[in-house]
């Protein structure tokens, strides 16, 4: 019986990292369909510039601690924008109900800080947790997401910039859709899928943040407004 209750712990943990890497790479890739290129520094990416390397010693209290920060960020920033925030009971995800809004925070230079906040509650009782926030200015676009998992908050960090343009062009909706395209786009998610495990690995990527960092998400939230469509 401790062996099978082992056994369906793992696979629970196997579907939260699994939930996650598919929520990240679906959001990216909206992003993804208007990238163009261009390497100039916006105001956007300048307000990001906190979310950049990762402390291999953080205790765990304090890993505990910026979760239920950030447990309370991600609810609280639902509760202020209630009244755009969307809900979804059982139909976006079958198993469960998901809130979400979408905000942005303007600069001067004509670039914004999308913000994406989202709160899911499961019918097997898990809670997931997760704001993602990206540099979109029409030019250079990088992208921040973080998210809890085993009782600490991840973050995942992705340039767009440097995204292959095979897959960009795999992926835009105008192009005709052939039996050749689909299969290179499952290829390319499949590398994409080892290589983040890769770098998560090496502690490059999907790593642990701190009280700190997760004060000044909070922080940048505060000028976020519902997003406008442009």
């Amino acid at each position: 019986m401790q062996k099978l209750r082992k056994m369906v712990k793992s696979i629970d943990k196997s579907r939260e990292r699994e939930y996650y890497r598919l929520h990240i790479i679906s959001e990216r890739n909206e992003y993804i369909m208007e990238l163009p290129n261009n390497t100039h520094s916006s105001e956007a990416a300048k307000q990001m510039e906190f979310a950049e390397g990762f402390n291999p010693e953080l205790a765990t209290g304090e890993k505990l601690w910026a979760a239920a920060k950030f447990n309370d960020l991600v609810q609280s920033t639902l509760l202020r924008f209630a009244g755009d925030a969307k809900t979804y009971d059982h139909t976006v995800l079958t198993d469960g109900i998901k809130s979400n809004i979408s905000l942005e925070i303007p600069q001067e230079d004509g670039s914004r800080v999308s913000v994406k906040v989202e709160s899911a509650l499961l019918d097997s009782g898990d809670e997931k947790r997760f704001i993602s926030i990206a540099e979109s200015d029409g030019r250079d676009k990088e992208m921040h997401h973080y998210y809890i998992e085993d009782g600490q908050v991840l973050r995942y960090d992705n340039n767009l910039a440097e995204r292959p343009r095979e897959l960009r062009g795999a992926l835009r909706p105008e192009e005709s859709i052939s039996i050749e395209g689909i299969k290179r786009m499952i290829d390319e998610y499949k590398n994409e899928i080892e290589n983040d495990k890769l770098e998560q690995q090496m502690g490059l990527n999907r790593q642990p943040v701190g009280v700190e960092e997760v004060h000044k998400l909070a922080k940048l939230l505060e000028s976020a407004e519902p997003h406008k469509l442009y």
